[in-house]
């Protein structure tokens, strides 16, 4: 087959060549094109451009060729369409969810949070259906002012009596009980007698008050051991209160004896239970514990009933916070959806184009490659460098990828 019947049939447009019927016309076919490429590359001079010109004359003879392919055109589109379908199912689904989320989520949302603010100012103004008591404010600062007082009471009681039980001497007109018990200078005096004298006056308050506390923790236990435990504690602090209202009464009682001319018999147990001062001391301290104690719950059980108020308005605060923060998730799950719709009809739009235009079938490359190979041979035959056959070849698999893989780019019309 002679170079100028090759040209013919590679430019005839609309005469495309028939398709070869058997193996042995095709490789016939395929050696022309090898030919064709070593004729070109001697007329050009085998030069980057003009390979370039003769491999788009090659790719819009074959794409004359093929685009009557009906059968063939179907079948290299049919992926394209399955694709196409993909993808707007994709935005079918998309838009649904979209659509739940602004018609549905949103509302339900806004309207949650609506009723949560409604239900927080109904609290706010009826804090009695949460605590069930209308005075739950007034008692428990009324209890706490008095329980600051008692406080106050029993740090003076306990550091003064300490100090006149443990370190104090006693004279003939300090035997009267306010005096032995409540010292003015009993402070001034511990801090002039020494630091650990000063330490265990000043920390023995709080151990009466660790006591008092005990009991409150011990009245939230369950079953009958509590009150055991209870018992104990009272008994203890009972017993400790006794040994300084003994102590306090013998000193009295001695100085007393002392100054006295009579036959006075030694300070005993049965004198102290029938010495008016030592039930004094024991109802100036024991008894005023106890009030504090009872007092201490009164207190604590006010502050519950009003923690219970705090308590719902806070877990209305956070219903809240979890609702505005999923709605702010579900606006940015629409934003992402929309971004995947505006993907998706980009997509759609391209493969619509591809579906309107010829695509080339990888046949295309064997005869690319073809040509190619007789480009080449005549640039080996004419002493080309190695970097110049490179670049050639670089071109050739560039074109071909760009014809098959990219055909949008390539085949419109």
């Amino acid at each position: 087959m002679g170079i100028l019947k090759i040209t013919k049939e590679l430019f005839a447009v609309k005469e495309p060549p028939p398709t070869p019927a058997n193996p042995v016309e095709e490789k016939k076919e395929k050696l022309s094109y090898q030919d064709y490429g070593l004729h070109q590359a001697h007329m050009l001079g085998g030069s980057m451009p003009g390979l370039r010109v003769c491999l788009q004359k090659v790719y819009f003879d074959f794409k004359e060729r093929i685009k009557d392919d009906f059968d063939k055109q179907e079948e290299l589109k049919k992926p394209v369409r399955v694709k196409l379908e993909e993808y707007k199912g994709d935005i079918e689904r998309w838009n649904n969810k979209v659509k739940k989320i602004r018609e549905e989520d949103l509302p339900r949302l806004k309207q949650k949070i609506e009723s949560l603010k409604e239900e927080k100012a109904h609290i706010r103004k009826n804090p009695q259906e949460i605590i069930g008591d209308q005075a739950g404010k007034p008692s428990f600062y009324i209890g706490s002012i008095i329980l600051i007082f008692l406080t106050v009471y029993l740090f003076v009681f306990y550091s003064s009596a300490s100090y006149s039980a443990f370190f104090k001497e006693f004279s003939l007109n300090q035997i009267g009980v306010a005096n032995s018990i409540f010292d003015a200078q009993a402070l001034s005096k511990a801090v002039s007698d020494g630091v650990t004298e000063l330490v265990l006056i000043l920390t023995i308050p709080f151990v009466f008050m660790g006591l008092g506390y005990l009991i409150h923790k011990i009245q939230e236990e369950k079953g009958y051991v509590k009150y055991v435990k209870i018992a104990f504690l009272i008994l203890v602090t009972f017993l400790f209160d006794s040994f300084l209202a003994y102590d306090i009464t013998e000193k009295i009682y001695n100085i007393k004896k002392d100054n006295s001319f009579g036959d006075v018999p030694p300070f005993s147990i049965p004198l102290a239970i029938e010495s008016i001062n030592f039930w004094l001391i024991i109802f100036a301290g024991f008894i005023v514990y106890i009030i504090w104690g009872f007092v201490f719950d009164f207190v604590l059980e006010a502050f519950s009933k009003i923690d219970k108020v705090k308590v719902a308005l806070k877990e209305k605060d956070q219903q809240i916070d979890d609702a505005t923060k999923f709605i702010a998730d579900l606006n940015l799950d629409i934003d992402k959806m929309n971004h995947q719709i505006d993907n998706a009809k980009t997509q759609i739009k391209k493969l619509n184009e591809t579906l309107n235009s010829v695509i080339i079938p990888r046949e295309f490359e064997l005869e690319a490659f073809s040509f190619m190979s007789g480009w080449l041979a005549w640039m080996k035959g004419n002493g080309k460098n190695p970097t110049e056959l490179e670049a050639a070849e670089a071109i050739v698999h560039e074109f071909v990828n760009v014809a098959i893989y990219n055909y949008p780019k390539m085949n419109n019309g």
